[in-house]
């Protein structure tokens, strides 16, 4: 570790540290500065994992490649690809909305799940993308899936009962309080465009896509073609299959 990443790694703990106590200080931690102060404790835990991960990549001296990436699988580690994620068990330890850690034209497949509506749009969603084209070979593709918020949408309108029932049960089964705060349909819809649950259990969803946002996603960031993704259930996780939707861009 280099002297201006120890200081800037003491400068966290100091601001850590400072949150910590306002957060106990019930005079000061308002219900909104709370939310604020728990989401800031999260990103500086991020930053810590992305400094050690920074700190390894600094120690090999060189740009990472590898043929074929996943991007933000958690446990879901794909075989004989490189998992890079900004929490364990993966690979590489590294948060890609500080861009991806792999050199130019270094992989042939960037594959990634439910992952993109967790990152802010425009500037993360976008530089990911960026990245995601500069860092594939010509030729090479990227796999994006997401939840359907274009098959929420039009449950909603048509107040589809049945699906309602089974996005319930099928996505929010677990969820504290469901049936306290999921008691009409446009909460649902809510919780699937911009989750902000205030708990360390669930990362929040940001922004939400249909294929045509994530068609012009890609296409805004230089790939040549976008077409619909047919389901790998030896790549993609099975349990994603339903309710999601996948598109493949290629450079």
């Amino acid at each position: 570790m280099t002297g201006t990443d120890a200081d800037a790694t003491t400068r966290r703990s100091v601001l850590r540290d400072v949150a910590e106590r306002v957060s106990a200080d019930p005079a000061l931690a308002t219900h909104g500065l709370g939310r604020a102060i728990r989401l800031l404790l999260k990103e500086l835990d991020l930053a810590d994992s992305h400094a050690k991960g920074q700190a390894v990549l600094d120690l090999v001296g060189q740009p990472t490649v590898a043929d074929r990436v996943q991007i933000g699988g958690g446990a879901h580690l794909l075989e004989g690809f490189l998992n890079i994620d900004i929490v364990p068990p993966a690979d590489l330890v590294f948060d890609v909305r500080e861009g991806l850690p792999l050199g130019d034209a270094s992989s042939d497949l960037i594959f990634n799940e439910h992952f993109l509506e967790h990152i802010d749009y425009p500037v993360s969603a976008k530089r990911f993308v960026a990245e995601c084209h500069r860092v594939l070979r010509p030729g090479g593709r990227l796999v994006i899936g997401v939840p359907n918020a274009r098959m929420v949408i039009e449950g909603y309108v048509k107040g589809d009962e049945e699906l309602r029932q089974r996005l319930l049960a099928d996505w929010y089964a677990n969820r504290e309080g469901r049936d306290e705060h999921f008691t009409t349909y446009l909460d649902l819809v809510n919780y699937v465009f911009r989750d902000q649950d205030d708990s360390d259990r669930y990362t929040p969803h940001l922004w939400a896509y249909d294929e045509e946002r994530l068609s012009g996603l890609c296409l805004e960031q230089g790939f040549r073609t976008v077409t619909p993704w047919p389901f790998d259930p030896e790549l993609a996780n099975p349990d994603r299959e339903w309710g999601s939707v996948y598109i493949e861009a290629e450079k």
